[in-house]
């Protein structure tokens, strides 16, 4: 799974930002190999998906203020965005960035593009995180959607 790497390593930078904004820096550099550390790996957005039904293909999309629509396909925008790369078999994750973000409204959608399960449908889970890595600033939204048919696009932030 190419990529697959990018979510786990934002979540250490993220942790080792928090700790060494309370005080654990030493404490957290005896326990993480110092190459997966960056200097500062913060973002003004990321958008993290996983969803709950194996041999699956759930689809980010993320909608930029100036239009321009990110997803696995187009997975760089003039802005700075990032997509990570599609998994379409297994859980997710997927994973969109960035770093220094315009103003304006982002919109954010998940589309069921395949799925084995199509009586029960796929749980997606979601989380937005803004000022992403700050200890001071950082926030969060957590919302799951289901979504029954293939080709199913749903907004949800």
């Amino acid at each position: 799974f190419s990529q697959i790497e990018l979510v786990p390593i934002m979540a250490i930078n993220r942790t080792f930002q928090f700790l060494t904004h309370y005080g654990y820096k030493q404490d957290v550099l005896t326990l993480v190999d110092d190459r997966l550390l960056a200097t500062k790996m913060t973002m003004d957005l990321r958008v993290i998906i996983m969803w709950d039904t194996d041999a699956t293909d759930v689809e980010l999309h993320v909608t930029e203020p100036n239009g321009e629509k990110c997803y696995s396909f187009h997975n760089k925008t003039k802005n700075g965005g990032f997509m990570s790369r599609n998994f379409s078999k297994g859980y997710g994750p997927e994973e969109y960035l960035i770093r220094t973000a315009p103003s304006g409204t982002f919109s954010v959608s998940v589309k069921l593009f395949s799925s084995m399960k199509k009586y029960t449908g796929t749980v997606v889970a979601l989380r937005v995180y803004t000022n992403y890595g700050d200890p001071e600033l950082e926030r969060s939204y957590a919302s799951t959607v289901r979504l029954q048919e293939d080709k199913e696009i749903r907004e949800v932030a």
